[in-house]
């Protein structure tokens, strides 16, 4: 005679406990249970962590599927809980059905007489259940007794909480801190003096701006309260000065083909304001006006020494291609304190540059070189281009590409060299010449012949090269130490005339 066992689950401190009645079979042979489930079900926080406990050593190899991940004890939203229930009953679940599973890292205690769930996420908020396949066995091969087990929690929204913005929790602020920027979903929002008497107080609904109407007092703590209900870790430290200089900001440009990224560090937090127009007068602005704005929030200290540890970036877009154009930074903080950057000229980079091989040395002694024009109307992105001889392979300008990207401007010339190139012997190199070096030796790896150079192109890199500018095979070999040099008056397109030019070269000048 074979009978089921009895499941009685007891909810008791910290875990639901599972006692069984009778025995498993006629020939005493014990089918494993589940002996415990922790935390209990019902309520649970968002941060929850499972743990399944069995009455024996179960099979590992059920436990886990090949992912490490359990398929077998698994969780699942209310809505899914059924296609769950059902897909956990296989051998083996698709790739659908693991979407169907609440994600979470599985752990089997090393007597494997238990297994733990962590959520890889905050679990959401509803109904949600853990439940346990009727596949697991232990390690006798003993299936586990019933069809599986199904466990409902309940996961509840996290109580309302304020929360600061600036300053930052458990920083310093000015004496003289005129503003402070909280957050809350609803409530009332308060700021309390450490005697617990409210300095300011706004409706929330979100991010709320607080007036402070009185100077700090030095080395008080000031918190925040929603609702009436004091929260002490949203709380800062008056510092004991005042901040009395305005921003102080350091701006780097990339621009691109119609926007700029402006990168800004700061020594302390500020709105900044984008303002850029025409290059010509740079303000007021034209139709090309663009103005965009950014909050920087960070806590450097009041006192002491500054360094520009707030850093931002602010994107600007809708710009014309090969445009010339000025941009100036206003920061403003919330001591009322403002500062601006000077007028910083920038051009936007053409779509497709304008760029020229005008001479090409191939006997120095400092090493080989092709020096390149753009010949504007916008910058060029040297990043983007290459140098493709008659095998086909283009062999970027630069072997390592720049943090950000290497601007050409209009009317400005370069140097593409190989890693050998030795710029000491070129003294008469203009001061400020990108030299863009190559990762092989020698120009395109094997170099250039002295005699019977080969043609070779200067290329916009990409999935299909655009040919910019190009050098012609079966030129007359011009003498040691002597370059060739293109007729700069011949447009890109056009048959332009190479000559031998003057002994050393003209690197980075016109002929």
């Amino acid at each position: 005679m074979r009978f089921r066992k009895e499941l009685i689950v007891l909810l008791v401190a910290g875990c639901a406990k599972v006692s069984t009645v009778g025995v498993a079979d006629a020939g005493g042979v014990s089918q494993p249970t589940v002996a415990a489930v922790e935390p209990s079900p019902g309520s649970v926080a968002t941060d929850a962590k499972f743990v399944v406990h069995f009455t024996e050593a179960m099979d590992e190899g059920v436990l886990l599927a090949a992912s490490g991940r359990s398929e077998t004890v698994v969780l699942a939203a209310e809505a899914q809980v059924e296609q769950v229930a059902a897909a956990i009953e296989h051998s083996q679940l698709s790739a659908f059905e693991r979407t169907l599973l609440i994600p979470a890292a599985a752990q089997i205690a090393s007597d494997r007489m238990s297994i733990a769930l962590a959520p890889d996420q905050r679990l959401p908020t509803g109904n949600l259940y853990l439940l346990v396949s009727p596949r697991l066995k232990d390690d006798q091969g003993v299936k586990l007794a019933g069809n599986g087990a199904r466990f409902e929690f309940t996961v509840a929204a996290p109580p309302a909480r304020a929360a600061l913005v600036s300053p930052p929790a458990g920083t310093q602020a000015p004496t003289n801190l005129s503003v402070v920027r909280a957050n809350a979903p609803s409530g009332t929002i308060s700021l309390l003096a450490p005697d617990g008497s409210a300095v300011a107080t706004a409706e929330a609904q979100g991010e709320v701006t607080l007036a402070v109407p009185a100077p700090l007092a030095p080395g008080a703590v000031y918190s925040l309260a929603l609702d009436g209900a004091v929260d002490a870790s949203q709380s800062f430290t008056a510092a004991a000065c005042a901040r009395t200089a305005g921003p102080a900001l350091q701006p780097l440009l990339a621009p691109k083909d119609i926007s700029v990224d402006v990168e800004v560090a700061l020594d302390w937090p500020a709105l900044l304001e984008v303002r850029l127009g025409d290059a010509d007068d740079g303000e007021p602005c034209s139709d090309h006006c663009v103005t965009a704005k950014a909050q920087v929030e960070c806590a450097p200290p009041p006192c002491g020494p500054q360094e520009f540890s707030c850093t931002a970036s602010v994107h600007v877009g809708g710009l014309t291609p090969a445009f010339d154009y000025a941009l100036r930074i206003v920061a403003q903080d919330d001591e009322g304190h403002t500062s601006s950057s000077p007028l910083l000229q920038f051009s936007t980079v053409a779509p497709l540059p304008r760029v020229l091989i005008t001479e090409v040395m191939v006997s120095p002694t400092a090493g080989e070189y092709v020096e390149l024009l753009n010949l504007g109307p916008g910058a060029a992105d040297l990043g983007t281009l290459g140098l493709q001889d008659v095998d086909g392979v283009v062999r970027p300008l630069m072997g390592t590409a720049p943090p950000l990207p290497l601007l050409l401007a209009p009317g400005a010339r370069s140097l593409a060299v190989g890693a050998s190139f030795d710029q000491s012997l070129v003294p008469t190199l203009p001061p400020g010449t990108p030299v863009l070096r190559a990762t092989a030796q020698r120009l395109l790896g094997r170099g250039l012949p002295d005699t019977a150079t080969p043609a070779f192109s200067l290329v916009q890199t990409g999935a299909t090269p655009v040919e910019l500018s190009g050098f012609p095979a079966g030129l007359a070999a011009c003498a040691s130490g002597v370059s060739f040099q293109r007729d700069e008056t011949v447009p890109p397109d056009g048959e332009a005339a190479w000559q031998c030019g003057k002994e050393g070269g003209t690197p980075g000048a016109p002929p």
